[in-house]
């Protein structure tokens, strides 16, 4: 039998704030809240999503980020980019992940796809 994994995922959307600010600053209000109401979409959609597993226990989700718990051993990549789909195809915007064994990992490995790029997950590792 495997051990049980308690894993955690961070998301983060990807130059949300900058997208929206642009769009403000162009005087594109109609597009900003737009792209508001898409990303609210996202969330509510992910938020069901996740609910609807066993196993997975949301801890923040909010504005363009996003901090669950899952068992790993039930889970895999397949999950995380389920959701990270979800929010590009509502929003046409990108997210970055971090997985850790604590939610600091998942932060550190969260601020490492960004450094490396963005659009990426980092710290996954295959049970």
């Amino acid at each position: 039998m495997k051990k049980n994994y308690t894993m955690y995922a961070f998301l983060d959307g990807d130059d949300v704030s900058n997208a929206i600010e642009i769009l403000l600053i162009e005087n594109k209000v109609s597009e900003a809240i737009e792209l508001s109401e898409n990303i609210k979409t996202a969330f509510s959609e992910i938020e069901k999503l996740l609910k609807s597993k066993l196993e997975i226990e949301i801890i923040i989700i909010g504005g363009d980020d996003l901090l669950f718990q899952y068992n790993s051993n039930r889970y895999d990549i397949n999950l995380i980019e389920e959701v990270r789909n979800t929010f590009t195809n509502k929003t046409g915007i990108s997210m970055s992940c971090g997985i850790g064994e604590n939610i600091q990992k998942s932060i550190q490995n969260l601020y490492l796809a960004k450094l490396y790029g963005k659009n990426q997950i980092k710290g996954y590792k295959k049970n």
